[in-house]
């Protein structure tokens, strides 16, 4: 290469580079080799023009923050311009290039001085003249392939639009911009300074025109995606920032805009589908939008900071609110930033709003209560817990006039509005209500949403008016259910019940109103009124399985007497439940927000997955217990075995199984001791053996998920000691690597290996008298020997307390089996000790031990997880109470073996377990030769267990009941009446069998009038309770 085209080369870089300062050097040198008058004054005057222009720029105050920052505040339909030169400034340079065109009009270089001089009547404000100059340009795109003759011919169609476009001609300056993008994508190889500077100005330009002439999707998006395609992949990071700025803003405002549209148009080569395709988008422009917030800060003043800060909060929570949130980890980027904004803004309700809206959609519940006191402050609301100081909310006292002024004046002085108080209110009262069953925050909550919402009904939408009333009612029901004043609970359900039909008033096709006030109508046992409102919901909505639920059990009432039409309807339900469909449809819940608000797209909530599916469970339970109630027992029993194995499918598929298969090569066949079952094996097997092999990877799954939740989660997985024993009670087999066991349960296992070994040697008839004997009289006599034995049943008590303290690591030695073993003592029944509190209080039901940080930051996944397992435990407790109904001692007894290991602080388990001792002296009371010890302290062990359940819960209705009735058998009659009196003013109000144990006590008592009084109301609750509480049906849906 010779060094004239080797110069050249260097000269034309130096123009792509924007090296003005060097051009001067390699002309002269360029001078030496060859003569070229229209290269030299071009690129000379193209020199001096840059250097008036960077002088006029540098004389500008915003120099220091970068000269783009004139457009910060740029939008669709004004652009800012830098001020124009005087003419006078750029005269010589004008004269120099038009005698320079005229003397070489033949030659083809002439044409990008054309382009020069065009630039110069465009800098100072000569647009018509600029336009003629370009007009007369014979340059096409074929003529430049590369270099700065690329550039020149971008740079004439970048003034030929901006002329355009202050000539109002915007349609024809869309055109030039577009044209000139064409050529820089044709040539994606080109680079330099001066292409982008070009390039830039069109897009920006051709962005903001093509978004105020309302151009096609296709073409805007293109355009908007080709800017940031630069940016990303050309541009410095601190380059026309505050233009960039403007572009982000626009850009993501209309993403949504055509999401909400559903005109949305992706990528050529983006086959995704719409949802998933707009989310990523939004993705990538919310992280550049981050990224460019935190470059730009420095050059902002501090008022500044605060205003971009929250401008860019403002678009992200709106974009997400509209597209959707994705998983958890960008949710926890964004709260993090709206940390940074909260920092910039100072106690800003509306940062703080966003960040409470937050850090529900990632279940942190426990911030999520601080973040919105923080809110309710700001906007004017004391202090909240402060107003409620018991249990008993006197609502008639409360006034929120002065609450209601002084939140309007605060009003005045944010951007907070009416609408977004209430919204934030309306979620706090789904917060303390559905998920904290806190009833007088709830309501106080919900009284003054009302008191806001009649200050200026105008403010706040129809739907969120009925959505504030609804909530308002269901408040109350949840209040008046742990009322213990019967005054009060009349009230409160009263106040339900208008709030309900207030809602219904506002709009009679509100399917979720008449479905609350027909719950409501059958807690205040008004069945016919009931069944009008519930039927109306399911005609208004048939996919809610809830209202076909709550229809059954209404069905399923003494009073309507048809439990064949409430398995008919139950059976509806479940072939239109939604919920039918979720095992192919659905994905995990894992890294899903914990909540959503997001109406117009197909995201899915935690919380959502976790209700439908815990719904939906629920439905066939209850269908279960209505096949039982008309067919009978033994055609309930091969339901379970389809429910165990639903269970588990679901478990699977709310992504709380463990990935490990600890029992995938351990073989259970079913079989169990021949003691135990010699008699009528073949059902007993069919019964509790098939529901095991069931659910046994249910089982599986949340043993592992108690150790996974451990603090060492990298441990290899280890089949847990719990397994074990599972499978050694199954099969009668003892572990001989078991090196840890203790004395005690060596001396068990011999026992019962004798057992067997004597067992095996008699007729199926001795074997069952021996079986009884063992679970009845031999627990009975051990029971006396431990109750009679005080030093032993401290230490018995001690090592009950070191193995629930194990509990959590799989190797307790600690169960409802061991209770039939020699080890037993009423001692541990009756222990409170600080392991079995605290199981209780944390979530015993899972065995979690919870780290105060993940109880504030993982509270939701904690509950859900919780409430999940629970739903275990009740159907091993379920399944218990069939086989006892069955007659089926045994089976009972393994099944509340199996709800034991996993809800020990459960006060159904124990429940059930004192259930299941009546159930055994029952048949002592049967037998030929009764034995009145054992019966005795079957009942003493059946009364310990009622207390056991009370302790962990001293609300739970069926224990007070169940201990209430063991008081009257056993003459207490004093102790009996006040027990009754307290638990019927409180939360056995309605139940049947206390207001009739409540006659019995008055009967003895002597007392017709209150005898009276109690069979009437236990008649009326007797008639109108459905076949299974109705407290397992949601609220606040």
């Amino acid at each position: 290469m010779s060094n004239k085209d080797t110069l050249l080369q260097d000269i034309d870089l130096a123009r792509c580079r924007g090296q003005w300062s060097s051009l001067p050097e390699l002309l002269k040198k360029y001078k030496k080799i060859q003569t070229d008058d229209v290269l030299e004054i071009t690129i000379s005057a193209e020199v001096e023009l840059v250097t008036i222009l960077n002088a006029n720029k540098k004389s500008s105050d915003h120099e220091t923050r970068g000269w783009d920052i004139i457009h910060q505040h740029d939008t669709p339909s004004h652009i800012t311009m830098l001020p124009r030169l005087n003419p006078i400034q750029l005269q010589n340079i004008l004269k120099k290039l038009e005698a320079l065109i005229q003397r070489n009009k033949d030659d083809w270089q002439v044409q990008f001085s054309k382009i020069l001089l065009a630039r110069i009547y465009f800098e100072t404000g000569q647009y018509e003249n600029a336009l003629l100059c370009l007009q007369k340009l014979a340059l096409r795109a074929e003529d430049v392939q590369t270099g700065y003759g690329l550039v020149l011919l971008v740079q004439a169609r970048a003034i030929k639009g901006m002329c355009f476009e202050l000539q109002e001609d915007t349609e024809a300056a869309v055109e030039s911009y577009q044209a000139a993008w064409d050529v820089v994508s044709d040539h994606p190889q080109e680079r330099g300074v001066m292409l982008s500077f070009w390039i830039e100005e069109c897009l920006y330009r051709g962005t903001l025109a093509r978004l105020k002439l309302n151009h096609s999707v296709k073409q805007t998006l293109e355009m908007m995606r080709g800017y940031f395609q630069l940016v990303s992949s050309h541009w410095s990071p601190h380059w026309r920032m505050f233009r960039r700025w403007v572009v982000l803003k626009n850009y993501t405002f209309y993403l949504v805009k055509t999401y909400e549209n559903n005109t949305y148009i992706g990528s050529k080569d983006n086959t995704l589908p719409v949802q998933t395709a707009v989310f990523e988008e939004l993705s990538t422009l919310m992280n550049l939008y981050r990224h460019l917030y935190s470059m730009i800060q420095p050059y902002l003043t501090e008022q500044s900071k605060g205003f971009y800060a929250l401008t860019l909060a403002d678009t992200l929570m709106h974009a997400h609110d509209v597209i959707g949130w994705g998983e958890t980890s960008n949710i926890r980027r964004i709260l993090q930033y709206l940390y940074q904004v909260k920092a910039a803004t100072f106690n800003n309700p509306t940062v703080t709003r966003y960040i409470f809206f937050t850090l529900l959609r990632l279940g942190s519940l426990e911030e999520a209560k601080l973040a919105l006191r923080s809110y309710l402050e700001m906007v004017g609301i004391p202090d909240v817990d402060a107003q409620i100081i018991s249990s008993r909310y006197d609502y008639q006292n409360m006034d929120f006039a002065d609450s209601v002024k002084q939140i309007k004046s605060r009003l005045l002085e944010s951007e907070e509005t009416l609408a977004l108080v209430l919204q934030v209110i309306t979620a706090g009262i789904e917060l303390y209500g559905h998920e904290d069953q806190n009833g007088p925050l709830s309501t106080f909550l919900s009284d003054l949403s009302i008191a806001l919402l009649q200050s200026d009904y105008e403010a706040v939408s129809e739907k969120e008016s009925i959505k504030i009333y609804r909530l308002r009612g269901a408040s109350y029901s949840l209040l008046a259910m742990h009322s213990e004043e019967p005054k009060d609970r009349s009230q409160y359900h009263q106040e339900s019940l208008k709030s309900l039909q207030k809602a219904i008033t506002l709009d009679n096709t509100d399917w979720k109103s008449f479905y609350e006030l027909g719950l409501q109508q059958a807690i205040m046992r008004d069945t016919h009124a009931a069944i009008v409102s519930c039927c109306k919901s399911i005609e208004l909505n048939t996919q809610f399985s809830s209202s076909w639920h709550l229809l059954a059990l209404l069905y399923s009432c003494k009073r309507s007497d048809s439990l064949s039409k409430a398995l008919q309807t139950l059976e509806a339900g479940l072939k239109v439940s939604y919920y039918s469909k979720y095992l192919v449809d659905h994905t995990s819940s894992q890294g899903i927000p914990a909540f959503s608000w997001t109406e117009n797209s197909t995201e899915h909530s935690a919380s959502e997955l976790f209700e439908k599916a815990e719904s939906y469970m629920s439905l066939r339970m209850s269908h279960v217990t209505l096949v039982e109630a008309s067919q009978g027992a033994e055609a309930a029993m091969k339901l379970y075995e389809e429910l165990f194995i639903l269970y588990n499918q679901l478990t699977q598929k709310l992504g709380l199984t463990a990935q490990q298969q600890i029992l995938k090569d351990l073989e259970i066949s079913g079989p169990v001791d021949e003691t135990v079952l010699a008699s009528d094996s073949a059902s007993r097997k069919s019964s509790i053996s098939a529901i095991r092999r069931a659910s046994i990877s249910s089982l599986t799954s949340s043993i592992s998920r108690r150790r996974s939740s451990s603090v060492d989660e990298k441990r290899s997985p280890v089949p847990p000691a719990l397994l074990t024993r599972k499978a050694e009670s199954d099969t009668e087999e003892m572990s001989e690597g078991t090196e840890t066991s203790s004395r005690r349960g060596k001396h068990h296992g011999r026992r019962r290996k004798s057992l067997r070994r004597k067992s095996s040697a008699a007729t199926t008839e001795e074997m069952r008298k021996k079986s009884l004997q063992l679970v009845d009289l031999g627990m009975a006599k051990r029971i006396g020997t431990a109750a009679a034995n005080p030093s032993q049943r401290n230490i018995l008590n001690q090592e009950s307390i070191r193995s629930l303290a194990l509990e959590s690591t799989g190797s307790s030695a600690f169960s409802l089996a061991s209770l039939l073993s020699p080890s037993y003592s009423r001692g541990s029944i009756r222990s409170n000790s600080i392991s079995t509190r605290s199981s209780s209080v944390i979530g015993s039901k899972d065995c979690l031990l919870i780290s105060t940080f993940q109880q504030q930051h993982q509270s939701f996944e904690i509950r859900k997880r919780t409430r999940w397992q629970s739903v275990l435990v009740t159907l091993w407790l379920m399944s218990a109470q069939t086989f006892i109904n069955a007659n089926k001692i045994y089976d009972a007894n393994k099944a509340i073996g199996e709800a034991e290991q996993l809800g020990l602080g459960d006060p159904g388990v124990w429940y059930h377990f004192g259930q299941l001792c009546l159930k055994a002296r029952e048949r002592l009371q049967e037998a030929p030769q009764k034995n009145q010890r054992a019966i005795l302290e079957m009942t003493q062990v059946a009364s310990d267990s009622f207390e056991k359940a009370l302790t962990l819960d001293p609300e739970h209705v069926p224990s007070q009941v169940a201990k209430a009735v063991c008081l009257v058998e056993a003459g207490e009659w004093t102790l009996a009446d006040g027990l009754l009196e307290q638990i019927t003013r409180g939360s056995a109000w309605d139940s049947a069998n206390a207001w009739y144990q409540h006659a019995k006590v008055a009967e003895y008592q002597d007392d017709l009038d209150r005898k009276k009084t109690c069979l009437l109301y236990a008649l009326e609750l007797y008639d109108t309770e459905p076949i299974r509480n109705l407290s397992i049906l949601p609220r606040f849906i």
